[in-house]
């Protein structure tokens, strides 16, 4: 019997994808610098020989090895793998009870973007709105598994390290 992964392209997207969990195939072919056909056509194969599982969402199709990730962090590596979600959470955790207004300054985005992407954050039960002495603001809601995901995962190894995004928002 031929071993499945003895293809080097299709054995390097494996690769890729455990190393990755969550990530698209654009993302996939843009690294190997392959067709997005292509990498679809090994997914195909790959899912068909119960390797990898894919799941599509909101356009975009994320590659999993399969029964290696659990549907609570397929939750939050849909969302953390989006870099304007992930700013958002590292800065949290860097300035907890941030205002609206502190978020759009420190991460210097428009009012839209940063509030749809929070309103997001809170229905996932990541993000909540907290009181603090200075007043109100918004707070990761568990800070340990957060910053567990971010160790276990990396969710943007492939385009920026986690140290830039971190450094970007850590003063000094």
């Amino acid at each position: 019997m031929v071993d499945i992964l003895d293809l080097e392209t299709r054995r390097k997207i494996f690769i890729l994808i455990e190393k990755n969990p969550g990530v698209h195939v654009n993302t996939i072919a843009e690294f190997l610098k392959m067709r997005s056909q292509l990498v679809d056509y090994h997914l195909l194969y790959m899912e068909q020989h119960e390797l990898v599982t894919t799941q599509k969402e909101m356009g975009y199709k994320r590659c999993y090895v399969k029964g290696s990730v659990g549907v609570k962090d397929k939750r939050l590596l849909s969302l953390l793998r989006q870099e304007t979600p992930l700013r958002i959470v590292i800065f949290l955790l860097n300035n907890p009870y941030s205002r609206h207004r502190d978020m759009l300054n420190g991460l210097n985005l428009r009012t839209q973007k940063l509030s749809y992407h929070l309103k997001k954050l809170v229905k996932d039960d990541i993000v909540i709105q907290a009181s603090s002495p200075q007043g109100e603001g918004y707070k990761i809601k568990d800070e340990k598994e957060i910053i567990d995901f971010l160790i276990k995962y990396q969710p943007t190894r492939i385009l920026r390290t986690v140290k830039d995004l971190w450094f970007e928002f850590c003063p000094g």
